[in-house]
């Protein structure tokens, strides 16, 4: 193991190696066997940012990634989100304060640009705390976890109470456009804009006609005869908001019995 010169011992075969990957791919993930192709170049002494590049691998993502390995072994080499090969595989130790390839201490490697700072985390320390109150700090960590690896999107997604598909979409645009792109800037609809005065009574008065003549008083139907009627382009889910908000639900068996009670009391 201790030999460097393999590329002189060693007959490589370009087919033999697409087949071999392409099996390996089949089983186990293209992810999966990339960290391994990666960790095994790194082993022989590659250069962390060459791996990166000829592997098509961020360099962020292969820096967390080794670190993540250096913590819990080689459970890091499988993808945490499907794929079944990591019940097979132990953490060969305990977590812990770890080491690089040279027996440095580290813990954990803060990767922006150029700059890069490694944080020795003892065991006994390995604690963030965050004030319940910081929604977005929570988040933006979680997220920034997401990103480097040490959180699946499933985990992820559960610990922000969102779905997969929106915790990766979030995480992506955290990635590309700061934090700042995570702040909900909705200050709340003081008025309603495009549902005036004037469109609002157009919904009772199609919604009253429809009682009367028997027709749906669906949203989708009270849209578009609202929208016809006002040239606005309301969707249904609005139509049906306002219709909630009015309180016309409530009066949809009363108004037909009202009305005819009306037409009785005015012959009588």
């Amino acid at each position: 193991m201790e030999k460097s010169n393999f590329q002189s011992e060693i007959v490589f075969s370009q087919a033999h190696s697409k087949k071999r990957i392409k099996k390996a791919v089949k089983l186990l993930g293209e992810k999966n066997v990339k960290r391994i192709v990666a960790l095994a170049l790194f082993f022989l002494g590659g250069k962390r940012e060459h791996i990166g590049k000829f592997l098509n691998i961020p360099i962020g993502t292969f820096y967390s990634f080794l670190t993540r390995f250096h913590n819990i072994g080689i459970i890091a080499l499988t993808d945490q989100r499907s794929n079944p090969a990591k019940q097979l595989i132990e953490p060969s130790h305990e977590i812990g304060a770890s080491v690089d390839a040279e027996g440095t201490p580290q813990g954990l490697e803060i990767v922006s640009g150029e700059k890069r700072y490694l944080l020795d985390i003892p065991y006994e320390k390995n604690r963030l705390v965050i004030n319940p109150s910081n929604r977005l700090q929570y988040k933006t960590i979680i997220l920034s976890f997401l990103n480097s690896g040490f959180l699946t999107a499933k985990e992820a997604g559960a610990l922000l109470g969102i779905s997969e598909r929106h915790v990766r979409d979030i995480g992506k645009t955290l990635r590309t456009n700061d934090v700042d792109s995570l702040v909900d800037r909705r200050k709340g609809q003081q008025k309603d804009y495009i549902v005036t005065e004037d469109v609002k009574a157009e919904i009772i008065q199609q919604y009253a006609a429809n009682l009367v003549s028997g027709k749906p008083i669906s949203g989708n139907v009270i849209a578009t005869q609202v929208n016809d009627a006002c040239s606005t382009s309301l969707s249904e889910r609005a139509v049906r908001q306002h219709i909630s908000k009015l309180g016309l639900n409530r009066i949809k068996k009363s108004f037909p019995q009202l009305l005819m009670d009306v037409k009785k009391s005015s012959k009588s």
